[in-house]
């Protein structure tokens, strides 16, 4: 109950103050002196109102004179207020007023105004305090919302519980308000995602989602990251650290690094096989100069030396049992950058030994065990399994926050150091292209982490009794150029859910991309003609991949035609530009001789997925000098990727498509054949949210039964196809009739061409009046299939 303004030792004639109660009610006047008000919030709720109150008798001369009527709710209420009592408002407190106690009939007040007397206002029914919201009104049921939950049948339902309708004239003013609210929230986030370019996908206003959620902000290239902040400590707690590590074993782990190293886990017993020292040499160093330069995780003049020692020894008795299952997973990846026919099956041998010899009781971890389980997903990625290899780097990334490799705990020697950022950045790297190229979400959060980025400097350098050497001028390391891209690619996969990305974003990504090519090699940058050596392809390639998907997202039927034909537009450019970085890694070189075994040994899974989606699209446009190149890339590499026989397979069925297609006109226009566009979207096809072609197709059971659905046995990849000998042939052939074409617009006579370097068509085809008819065109490419 709110106290009484009533001053004590005042005598009861004399004038006082009442609080203002422009608070209480918006739109009321203040109160005069000798106006009643109603009574206190505090009273209860025992179904008496105002309206039932009594007014006694004036009695005596000192009957106050009626005036103009000045009491808060002495106001109209509109067609969309509800009545006092159901705003919810506090009543107005008691005060003291001169002359003998009155009361009030009614919240306007009888007898203080002529018009009162003549038209007195008859009292408000009892209602509801809460209305009913939208959807029980138009069902006609009961509603128990309150301000603060939705009703029941709202929530049974799962449909939005509001209060919108202009016919509900019950309408809770508190409701009302949080609604107005919520709308005008939501309105200016979606403001700020249009002028950021991040609209929501679904476009539906939420309004319980009144959150703000600011655009896209890519990371600098100055990353320095954000140090924790750590508890002061005022006293020595040696003691209690003793009594923690003793008292509150089994309860709790010692954080890292305060832990005390455990007893490890050696090999004992029947220990595997080593292979033959000079297959092992070979195997570490196409490890060593296909993988190690871009992800160096391990130290490598440490590895080599207990690498030299085994060897000596013979045997992996008494090596601990992680440091084996790095061994063997470095023979593994060493394995799928060669090109021996059998290299899958002697590769998938050492990695069930890297993962069986591994203790799994082994409660305490350390850098060997997120080694070997990075090296084992990521061969398992380049025998194209990679639902096996997402898992093993979600594992992988488990034990380095285990033992707290995202943090910088400090304390560390400096090889130790040195090596968890490096082992760090690695998976981060890893967990970010397996994310994009699968359209996974990312593992690794970036407001987790806290580490700096690894030194730019070799492994020579870092040893265990000398400190890491001065980084001159910031030098670039392939490492260093893949993180700066791969940072990126956490937001570009959150972008990719969306059903269209707007100008502003792709503008955003392509000026941190530039940023990126700016730090590069001078020999990484597309426009240069220098000679480039395949094995330092990997930053360039990881960032033309990602520049692809990015501008690829927009082909889909969500967009309108003019962003569909300018997503082709640019990813044609952005193709063009990796078979220009092709070309210069396909030349013959005095040192190294045939560029193509060079090219086949170090290239992987991503660059032949990379080539084969450049390949799509520069077909699609009909740049077939730009996709010779790219297919002379892939046919270099031939059927030893598993990935890369795939891909080839899938060009030379678009090709088929793509003849089918050859008009009687000049130029094929493809850009409204929605077929030909769900041709090129490759991949984008095997994702939850990129996928289109999908909708309205058979699902579980109905695929069952469909009798178009074939046996296990029959679900085997085809193995007979034309042969990459077959695409370079077809493609060579595309590229001489549209040279001809072009020469025929302008009038110039053609002479037949042996260009060495180009593989000879058919007889039809070599014909000095060829493609004077549609017909004649169509034999020559019937018989080319």
């Amino acid at each position: 109950m709110q106290p009484s303004h009533f001053r004590p030792g005042m005598p009861l004639n004399s004038s006082v103050e009442l609080p203002p109660v422009h608070s209480v009610t918006s739109g009321a006047f203040p109160p005069a002196p000798g106006t009643l008000l109603s009574a206190p919030p505090s009273r209860p709720a025992s179904g008496m109102r105002m309206s039932q109150l009594l007014q006694p008798v004036p009695q005596g001369p000192h009957q106050m004179q009626p005036g103009p009527s000045t009491s808060p709710y002495g106001r109209f209420y509109d067609s969309a207020s509800g009545s006092p009592a159901e705003s919810g408002l506090p009543d107005a407190p008691m005060g003291s007023i001169p002359g003998p106690p009155l009361y009030q009939t009614s919240p306007v007040g009888h007898g203080q105004g002529p018009s009162s007397l003549q038209h007195p206002k008859r009292a408000y029914r009892q209602r509801r305090k809460d209305p009913s919201c939208d959807a029980c009104r138009e069902r006609k049921v009961k509603c128990d919302a309150s301000d603060e939950t939705s009703c029941t049948e709202c929530s049974n339902r799962k449909v939005r519980c509001q209060f919108t309708k202009e016919t509900n004239r019950r309408m809770s003013s508190i409701k009302q308000v949080q609604d107005l609210e919520k709308q005008l929230a939501h309105v200016k986030s979606q403001l700020h995602h249009a002028r950021s370019g991040m609209m929501r996908p679904d476009h539906v206003m939420d309004l319980d989602d009144a959150a703000f959620q600011p655009g896209i902000k890519l990371p600098e290239i100055d990353y320095k990251p954000s140090r924790r902040s750590r508890a002061p400590v005022f006293q020595d707690l040696s003691e209690v650290r003793t009594n923690i590590r003793q008292h509150g074993r089994g309860i709790l782990k010692v954080p890292t690094p305060y832990q005390q190293r455990g007893t490890r886990s050696i090999v004992t017993g029947d220990a595997p096989t080593l292979p033959p020292k000079d297959v092992a040499d070979h195997l570490l160093s196409q490890y060593h100069n296909c993988i190690h330069s871009v992800l160096p995780v391990l130290h490598w003049p440490s590895f080599t030396a207990q690498y030299e020692e085994i060897y000596r020894s013979g045997s992996l008795l008494g090596v601990s049992s992680e440091w084996a299952a790095v061994l063997f997973g470095v023979f593994a990846c060493g394995t799928a950058h060669t090109t021996e026919p059998d290299w899958e099956g002697k590769g998938k041998e050492f990695v069930r030994l890297s993962c069986g010899i591994i203790d799994v009781w082994q409660e305490n971890f350390n850098l060997d065990r997120a080694r070997a389980a990075l090296l084992v997903s990521i061969f398992l990625y380049e025998v194209n399994s990679k639902s096996a290899s997402w898992v093993w780097i979600g594992s992988a990334v488990r034990v380095a926050q285990e033992i707290a490799l995202h943090i910088d705990l400090g304390g560390w020697p400096p090889v130790e150091g040195e090596m968890r950022k490096r082992v760090w950045w690695g998976l981060y790297t890893w967990d970010r292209l397996l994310a994009l190229e699968m359209g996974k979400p990312v593992l690794i959060n970036d407001q987790d982490c806290d580490i700096d980025l690894p030194c730019p400097v070799d492994d020579q350098y870092l040893t265990e009794e000398g400190k890491l050497p001065e980084v001159q001028n910031q030098q670039i390391t392939p490492m260093l150029a893949t993180i700066h891209v791969v940072r990126s690619l956490g937001q570009l996969t959150r972008t990719l859910r969306s059903t269209s990305i707007s100008p502003a974003t792709l503008e955003t990504f392509e000026r941190h991309f530039n940023t990126c090519l700016g730090i590069f090699p001078a020999d990484l940058i597309p426009k240069t003609d220098q000679d480039l050596d395949p094995r330092s392809l990997a930053p360039i390639i990881y960032l033309q991949n990602a520049r692809l998907l990015l501008h690829r997202h927009n082909i889909t039927p969500y967009c309108s035609s003019a962003d569909r034909s300018s997503a082709r537009d640019i990813c044609v450019l952005i193709a063009i530009d990796t078979a220009n970085i092709l070309s210069r890694c396909m030349r013959d070189r005095n040192s190294a001789g045939d560029w193509r075994p060079l090219l086949a040994s170090c290239a992987g899974t991503l660059l032949c997925t990379h080539i084969w989606r450049c390949t799509l699209f520069l077909l699609y446009r009909q740049e077939f000098g730009a996709a010779l190149t790219c297919v002379q890339a892939s046919a270099a590499v031939g059927d030893i990727r598993p990935v890369n026989a795939a891909c080839g397979r899938y060009l030379a069925f678009f090709l088929r498509i793509l003849l089918a297609r050859t008009p009687e006109s000049d130029v094929m226009n493809m850009d409204h054949d929605e077929e030909m566009i769900a041709y090129i979207s490759g991949d984008m096809q095997g994702t939850s949210e990129g996928s289109w072609v999908w909708q309205g197709s058979e699902t579980g059971s109905e695929l069952e039964a469909s009798s178009m659905w074939t046996t296990p046995a029959e679900q085997e990849p085809e193995t007979e196809w034309e042969g990459w000998e077959w695409i370079e042939k077809t493609i060579r052939y595309l590229l001489s009739e549209k040279q001809h074409r072009v020469y025929e617009r302008r009038d110039v006579p053609v002479e037949p061409r042996h260009d060495p370097n180009m593989l000879n068509p058919d007889a039809g085809s070599n014909s000095t009046d060829r493609g004077s008819s549609s017909a004649h065109s169509r034999m020559t490419i019937a018989s080319i299939i």
